[in-house]
Formats: C-alpha cells, structure tokens, sequence
C-alpha cells in the first residue's frame, strides 16, 4: 500500500482507508477546482479534540473580557423563539433559562461596575468574591443548557453570542490569545459552584468544562497529505465563522478562507458583531450542514458528493446518513449515547472490508491526542471502550 502521511497514532484500519482514498482520487498538480475530488471535515472534536467555542467562552468568562452592559447582556439572554420558561432540572422548577438570566445579571451589574466598566479591583480580586463565582457557574450552566435544548434559526437572535459588540477584527485577535493559551493549558476537569450566599432565584448550580485544546499532528497531516495531492479540502464547523477560521487558517491546517464554513453572525452599521444569527443563512450542524454541502460545496465540483466526512456527533451524523454517495465516513469515537452509536456498531461490522464506509478513530482524552484504536478512553478514565453501555 502506498502511504501518503505519517501513520502514528491512526487506528491501523481507518489509516489504510485513508490511503487507498488519496492513492484513488489523487489529481495532478494544476487540477482545476471543479475537477477535484473533495472532502469535508467537522472542526470541534474532529479536527481538534475539545471544541474551540466552547473555550472561547470560558476563555470570555475567566478574563471578564464581555463588551456589553448589563441591560444588553439580559437582552442576549432573554430574546429569540424559545422556550426560556422550560424546567431545566424535573424536580426545580424554578431552574429556567429565564430565572438564570436574571440571577446572572444580578451578579454581572456588580461585576460591570467593580470592574468591566471601571476597573476599582484586580481580577483576582474580583474573581475571588461571590458574585463572580455565582456569575461563573451560573452561565456556564445557562450556555450548556442552552445548547443542549435550543436550536439556532437563520435571522433569529442567539442566546450565547456574548461576543456581540466586538469586530470581526477584535474577535479574530481574541480568538488567537485563546488558542495559544488553550493548546498549553492542561487537560483538567474545572467544576464550578454557584455561592451559597447568592442564591438567586434559582439556588445553587453545579457546571463544569474541561480545560485544554489539542490540534492532533496527525489531523494536520491528512489535512496536508489531500491538498498536496490536489484533493480539496473543507472545513464545515458549528463554531463562529471567524473562530473556526482564525484556527483553520493559522494553527497548521493551511485550508484556503473560503473553504472554511461556519456560523455567521449579523453586523451592525458600525461594524461590530451583533447576537444574531446572519439572514438566509445555512445553520451548518445536523441538516444545516448536509444543505451547506450540498447547495455550497458540490456546485463548485460539478454537484458531486465528498469523497469523505470526518465527524464526531450528531451534528454530523445527518450529512453521514443522507450523503449516499460519499467513499468513506471517519468518525471520531466520543463514546456519546445517542444516535452516532448506530455508526460505531455499523464501522464495527465492516472493520477490514475494502470498501468500508463507515470506520471509527479513537481517541484518549486524558492525553488529548488519537490512539491507535477505535475504542477510546474518556477523561478521568484508564478503560477503553468502544461504546458506552
């Protein structure tokens, strides 16, 4: 078998796989666009192991680096078609997105005035009282509930964008300082309390994250070895446009700026960005995504299919589904109970067929790299699994 990248931590199958499809499809040097065979990889916990927004946001959140006052804050939090009146937990009823924009507020006023707006105190300072640790937990809850029950509508306000009033310029220049603090940042597990003596409307929360980004060598080397052999390569994200791009762009992935999808925001008049989702828009995770390569991307390549998708979860189990006509579908083991299980039990069965569709790639998330298995070990544990049971 010819080789067109380094193996290292490739599970051995999935890399023979990838080999015999650049040795396929491979084109001479000059091959215009439209006649290359193209291939469309995910961004978080694909092409990275964790997830560049989410870190962006925590990233926002431990710097207090938010351009917003406090009446603007609630209005991002409290605006849109959604239900901000749904229990969040079956037996509180009073946890609701719309009880913790009004706890987070209460804690931010203070903060914007101690600090955002006028700095009277070191960060340190400010970090270490109680409104700011009420603050913490209580929107990283609200962002993770958020995600996990609200879905994005082109033209429709979003409740997480809490970048709104940056330009595209500041954001890509916040986004560069997170990167190089993220990939040096160790992998730990940060569990945030809300204070006991900020009860709030909603009482005390529990909410964590885990710190540390990793850009696999690996995952550049592919992204490498299709472009050198004039396969064109794709990055569709549900991250924010210039996040992903300032990540794809100039962290080793060399993919050209236009082929670089990602959710895109509305821009006010003067400029800045605004807490809404851009009009007409393509929301590119789930079906959004599957509609962006299709109406985006196969025009340019005379309406064919990728060769390959590279995914990690629902967000793109739709596209590996519904795109019949795709060679190979690489999927990055998170050991996630939903439907993608259906595609690690389907790789399973066709592990050392030639012409598998379907292969899963493992991963080790205590060491923030790939491993030479499709079963992988989550944080905190030392078994590999191929799936959760």
């Amino acid at each position: 078998m010819d080789t067109f990248f380094p193996q290292n931590n490739w599970e051995p199958f999935v890399y023979q796989r990838l080999n015999h499809l650049i040795q396929h499809y491979q084109q001479a040097g000059g091959t215009p666009l439209a006649d290359q065979a193209y291939v469309v990889f995910d961004f978080d916990n694909t092409s990275a192991i964790a997830d560049v927004e989410d870190n962006l946001m925590i990233y926002m959140l431990k710097q207090l680096l938010y351009k917003l006052t406090p009446e603007q804050f609630f209005t991002i939090l409290t605006t849109g078609p959604f239900d901000f009146d749904l229990i969040l937990e079956a037996d509180r009823p009073n946890l609701t997105p719309a009880n913790l924009a009004k706890d987070i507020i209460e804690n931010y006023t203070w903060l914007y005035e101690h600090y955002i707006k006028a700095p009277q105190l070191s960060l340190e300072e400010v970090k270490a009282t109680d409104f700011y640790q009420d603050f913490r937990a209580k929107l990283r809850y609200y962002y993770k509930a958020v995600n996990k029950h609200f879905i994005r509508e082109a033209g429709q306000p979003w409740l997480t964008y809490w970048f709104q009033g940056y330009s595209q310029t500041e954001l890509i220049n916040l986004t560069r300082e997170m990167l190089d603090h993220a990939l040096v940042a160790p992998i730990e597990l940060e569990v945030y309390h809300s204070s006991s003596q900020c009860p709030g409307i909603v009482g005390e929360v529990v909410a964590d994250f885990t710190s540390g980004l990793r850009f696999p060598k690996e995952l550049r080397d592919l992204y490498e070895a299709f472009q050198s052999h004039n396969i064109a390569t794709y990055v569709v994200s549900a991250s924010p446009i210039d996040v992903v791009r300032t990540a794809v762009l100039e962290y080793g992935f060399q993919v050209p700026f236009n082929q670089v999808i990602a959710m895109c925001y509305q821009i006010d008049q003067d400029r800045k960005i605004m807490a809404y989702m851009e009009d007409n828009t393509f929301i590119t995770k789930q079906a959004g995504k599957t509609a962006a390569i299709q109406q985006l991307i196969a025009p340019q390549h005379q309406g064919k299919q990728p060769i390959a998708l590279f995914g990690d979860s629902m967000g793109d189990y739709d596209m590996m589904m519904n795109l019949q006509d795709v060679k190979l579908n690489v999927l990055f083991n998170c050991l996630l109970s939903d439907d993608t299980r259906s595609i690690v039990e389907l790789a399973h069965s066709l592990i050392h067929r030639p012409d598998a569709r379907f292969v899963v790639q493992g991963r080790d998330e205590n060491a923030g790299q790939l491993r030479p298995s499709n079963k992988s070990i989550a944080y905190g544990e030392s078994q590999e699994r191929l799936m959760i049971n």
